[in-house]
């Protein structure tokens, strides 16, 4: 019974002195004060959100200061100038030729410099054929001629016996002549008989046909010493050709150059026509070099022609520039469709093998342009939108229209709406436009 009691005992042992006892059956209910706890949280967030409006501290807004920008610029100055156009071209060989074996044979020396870039004076050694085939065949050809002219010699001899025959025969008949006309004129007068005169026109006519023999003779002797002539012809011809093929066994340069693209070595057999290599003048040395439709118009238009006028011509390399002089020779034969431009070629002033310039170097050429009347160089910066300026005037811009002349390697040739003295802004910067505040550096 006891523990019953204690069972029914009211829980406020459990939750204190200060709560109601719980029956039962019942929930406990919660302490007063954990109903208003939310609200009390809420009250204290808008005290603070109070306070800190009513302590916020004022922002007044200032006036925004007009930017000033600094800038460089031009000093407006007109005069006549001649500008000079910049292009680039290549390098190239203004002669090079083949060389090619002119005879068969083996090869059994070759010159001292005659290798891959090696330079060749005029009439130095490169190729030696062997020329045992070439010296035998100018010794019987020698010795064939010499025979000709001796049995030219025997031929001339006996046409002139038979001419000096025909001679005699010619003295015999007009004796015979003689001797028949005072036989005709003592048978007339009855002191010989018919018989004889006619044995003496007999003789005459025998001495005719002798004389006529004669004639054929020194014709037919004459007609040996043509013909032997003409084989004396023919067989010097063939003389020169086998000087000609013993000398083409030494294959010499013919001018002063490079040597390239060698295939011919010591005991190589070549055939005729062979290649032996590439040889370019040192001295003929050209760039080639286009110029466009427009530039090659104004020179046109100024000058009257292309040929002739001077040229700088700058190789860079190794972080060096190299300046050579050039004259512009000749223009190409054609006008290229595709580059839209006419071809040219400058000679080049080289020293010859001495220069460290080769075909295939790519350079810049640089040439006098026409020449301009009254204009100004500005910088290629102070245009804008093709054909303005903007002039700095009190401090702030103002736009000016221009007219480009032209375009060079340091700027821009104008004319147009510009007093000497005045200056152009030479600083690009996308905010420039009239009446903007600049300062000069």
């Amino acid at each position: 019974m006891l523990d019953r009691y204690e069972d029914e005992e009211p829980r406020t042992r459990r939750f204190g002195r200060d709560r109601a006892p719980v029956l039962p059956g019942e929930e406990p209910r919660a302490p007063l004060w954990r109903r208003f706890l939310p609200l009390l949280i809420l009250a204290v967030a808008g005290g603070i959100f109070v306070l800190l409006q009513i302590t916020q501290p004022e922002v007044v807004p200032e006036a925004p200061e007009e930017r000033v920008w600094t800038v460089n610029a031009s000093t407006v100055a007109f005069a006549d100038i001649q500008p000079e156009l910049q292009v680039f071209g290549e390098v190239v060989a203004g002669r090079k030729v083949e060389l090619r074996a002119l005879v068969a044979g083996e090869i059994l020396e070759t010159g001292e410099n005659f290798r891959e870039g090696g330079i060749i004076k005029a009439d130095d050694l490169l190729v030696l054929i062997d020329p045992f085939d070439y010296e035998a065949a100018r010794d019987e050809a020698l010795a064939q001629l010499d025979e000709a002219r001796a049995r030219l010699t025997e031929i001339k001899a006996r046409a002139v016996l038979e001419g000096q025959a025909l001679d005699n025969a010619r003295q015999q008949l007009t004796i015979r002549q003689r001797d028949l006309n005072r036989a005709i004129r003592l048978a007339k007068g009855g002191n010989i008989s018919q018989k004889t005169v006619d044995d003496r026109r007999l003789a005459v006519r025998q001495q005719e046909a002798a004389v006529d023999q004669r004639v054929s003779n020194v014709a037919v002797e004459n007609s040996r010493v043509e013909q032997q002539e003409a084989t004396i012809s023919r067989l010097e011809v063939g003389l020169r050709r086998a000087e000609r093929d013993l000398n083409n066994t030494r294959v010499v340069a013919p001018f002063t150059g490079f040597v390239g693209d060698v295939s011919a070595e010591r005991g190589k057999r070549v055939s005729l026509n062979d290649k032996l290599s590439d040889l370019t003048d040192a001295d003929r040395l050209e760039v080639r070099f286009t110029l466009s439709d427009a530039q090659y118009g104004r020179i046109i238009e100024a000058e009257g022609n292309v040929t002739g006028r001077p040229a700088t011509v700058l190789w860079r390399v190794g972080g060096r520039t190299i300046e050579y002089d050039a004259t512009i020779e000749r223009v190409g034969a054609e006008i290229s469709a595709s580059s839209g431009g006419v071809e040219a070629f400058a000679l080049l002033e080289t020293k010859g093998t001495d220069t460290p310039l080769r075909p295939g170097a790519f350079v810049e050429v640089r040439l006098p342009d026409t020449r301009y009347a009254q204009v100004a160089q500005l910088p290629e910066t102070a245009l804008y939108d093709s054909d303005r300026v903007y002039v700095i005037a009190e401090g702030r811009l103002e736009a000016r229209t221009v007219e480009v002349a032209a375009r060079t390697t340091d700027g821009i040739l104008v004319s147009g709406d510009l007093k000497p003295g005045e200056k152009v802004l030479a600083t690009r910067f996308a905010e420039a436009g009239p009446g903007v505040r600049v300062e000069e550096r």
